[in-house]
């Protein structure tokens, strides 16, 4: 019996996993991926693409140009997202306080939504990580429109702040998870079971969820659907540099390590980078140097393949990446794994 949840069915996808936001960098929605998973029959994600602050003293015009950029490539993605599939989209923002760009993005949102029945209709989840889930006082807008909100959280206290915004969903973010993590080490196996137990809001489980057994696992501690960025970054669909994606292939699970990236503690693959990163936060370098920087190192690794000063994007669970893939064989296997996982695991009930 195929596996399902009563969030999956919420939204209306058949197996009940998503792709993570996995931020956009430059110009990169993830649209393509996106579609082809959701046309898979997961739960695709467009990605918000990155301001790049790579030159210093930015005027207010400048960087008023540079948002409207940023709006105009998440509506391309919104667009081509729509264009390649009929079935149910998510959209990831970034809302914290470092991100000038997510009120204008949330507006364009709202929006599209009004202006294209069809986005309407499938754009039906907004994933919301980096900030504090009030959201710029646009939580009942969200609401009103028809989509669905889901929060990304590190701790029980912040799973219950989300509950109190009146959030649809929340992300349990495990401490191994690629990208912006808790500043506290709560691992997910602790995590999602002790979130689950806190709220009464549907739990998604997000770090370490790369395959079907890790799904397996996150559906039996508690959680309705999982969250996956890492594997389907390694997918032939993905926009980021084939670098990175090798680069995944190759490494093992002790090949990552959490640095003080400008927006708090994250999780990349060690390079040049990493390095990097924890010699500019040992000589205390200014907050918008650090941005300059560290943006360059984004565009290096995503865009150019810089897989020794680049910013490498992966989490632990990259050692049980074996292979690119196409997005639709992934999201195959996953389904496939999961249930054969949950079959097996009732030969312990006696």
């Amino acid at each position: 019996m195929p596996i399902s949840s009563p969030l999956a069915d919420r939204i209306g996808i058949e197996y009940p996993f998503m792709q993570s936001g996995m931020g956009g960098i430059g110009p990169i929605t993830l649209a393509r991926l996106a579609a082809a998973i959701s046309e898979a029959g997961a739960l695709g994600t467009i990605a918000h693409p990155a301001i790049v602050l790579e030159r210093p003293g930015i005027s207010e015009d400048e960087l008023s140009a540079l948002v409207e950029e940023v709006v105009e490539q998440v509506l391309e993605g919104i667009r081509l997202a729509v264009s390649r599939t009929a079935r149910p989209l998510a959209i990831n923002v970034r809302i914290a306080q470092e991100q000038p760009d997510a009120p204008a993005i949330l507006e364009a949102i709202l929006r599209e939504r009004e202006r294209d029945p069809r986005v309407r209709d499938q754009l039906r989840v907004l994933t919301t990580s980096g900030g504090h889930p009030a959201m710029y006082g646009m939580n009942e807008r969200f609401r009103e429109s028809g989509m669905l909100h889901f929060h990304a959280v590190s701790n029980v206290r912040h799973a219950r702040t989300a509950q109190r915004e009146g959030m649809d969903a929340v992300i349990a973010t495990g401490f191994e998870a690629a990208g912006h993590v808790g500043h506290e080490p709560v691992n997910t196996f602790v995590l999602v079971p002790s979130i689950a137990a806190a709220v009464d809001l549907p739990v998604l489980a997000a770090g370490g969820v790369v395959d079907g057994t890790a799904l397996a696992g996150a559906l039996a501690l508690g959680a309705q659907m999982g969250y996956m960025g890492t594997r389907f970054l390694a997918s032939e669909e993905s926009e980021y540099n084939e670098g990175n994606k090798k680069y995944i292939v190759s490494a093992r699970e002790t090949d990552t390590e959490i640095v003080p990236a400008f927006f708090g503690p994250a999780r990349f693959i060690k390079n040049g980078f990493t390095e990097e990163v924890r010699k500019l936060e040992e000589n205390h370098t200014p907050h918008f140097e650090r941005m300059r920087i560290e943006g360059a190192a984004m565009r290096r690794g995503a865009l150019e393949g810089d897989m020794e000063n680049g910013m490498m994007v992966g989490g632990q669970g990259i050692g049980r990446v074996a292979e690119v893939l196409p997005a639709a064989e992934i999201v195959r296997q996953v389904a496939a794994e999961a249930e054969q996982a949950l079959v097996d695991a009732q030969r312990f009930i006696r």
